[in-house]
């Protein structure tokens, strides 16, 4: 006797179905697979293809990231040099192995030991950019930006809260902020939060990871301590990247 499903009502069938029943298109791709071959993993395989891709581009709305870094990815970061060749290999790592550095809480610093315009950000929106696509939720702020909204925020807690609890934070220019005892006092917050969840945590900054201590004054060490106990370093202190882009 020929086994035959006992319902043929693919909305009844497949939860990942009714997950893109509203989009007219995806559902009418989807019913005529299910016509031509009655085959329900296949059907589900099709709708999680487009569930994936409407997850990722809802994670990258909510990044953060803003227009002139929305395309910055590691296909475009170009290498001239065993600086770039190694920074860039560490963040492809890190990349590949993000939900174990979710999963122990490992930062990632990438420097510039005073250098300009070597790269930092473009590899952290890199990452940023795998870590969407793997289905991490991300938020990328610049830190001047970061300060600027918060003193215009209606409820600073829950703006802290925002940064603190998101599963993968980048702070991009960590320390070219403006200091008072505010800012040091919202940066250490942020820190030690993510610290005390053992979330991690990517920072780029134009200095040395050692120069934290002094801009933050008296925050400075604990700020510094609680990044440094499982971090990866990447130092980036080559030639002006965005002028070697040019060439």
């Amino acid at each position: 006797m020929e086994n035959k499903i006992p319902c043929d009502d693919l909305f009844v069938l497949s939860g990942k179905y009714r997950a893109i029943y509203d989009n007219t298109i995806i559902k009418n791709e989807a019913d005529k697979l299910w016509e031509e071959t009655k085959d329900l993993a296949k059907v589900d395989e099709f709708c999680e293809k487009f569930l994936n891709k409407f997850k990722t581009a809802r994670l990258l709305k909510k990044s953060n990231i803003n227009k002139r870094f929305i395309n910055k990815n590691f296909s475009n970061y170009k290498t001239f040099d065993n600086i770039t060749i190694k920074a860039k290999q560490i963040a492809i790592d890190y990349a590949e192995n993000i939900y174990a550095h979710l999963a122990f809480g490992t930062n990632l610093v990438i420097e510039g030991l005073g250098k300009v315009g070597t790269g930092k950000t473009h590899l952290a929106c890199s990452i940023a950019h795998s870590a969407i696509e793997q289905g991490v939720p991300t938020k990328f702020i610049n830190v001047v930006s970061m300060i600027s909204e918060l003193k215009e925020s209606i409820n600073i807690p829950q703006f802290i809260k925002s940064y603190a609890d998101i599963d993968l934070l980048i702070i991009d220019d960590l320390g070219k902020e403006k200091n008072s005892e505010f800012v040091s006092r919202t940066v250490y917050q942020i820190i030690n939060i993510r610290y005390e969840k053992e979330i991690p945590t990517i920072i780029t900054t134009e200095g040395a990871m050692s120069t934290m201590t002094s801009h933050y004054k008296e925050k400075g060490n604990a700020i510094q301590s609680r990044i440094a106990e499982n971090y990866i370093l990447i130092t980036l202190n080559g030639e002006d990247y965005r002028r070697k882009s040019l060439i």
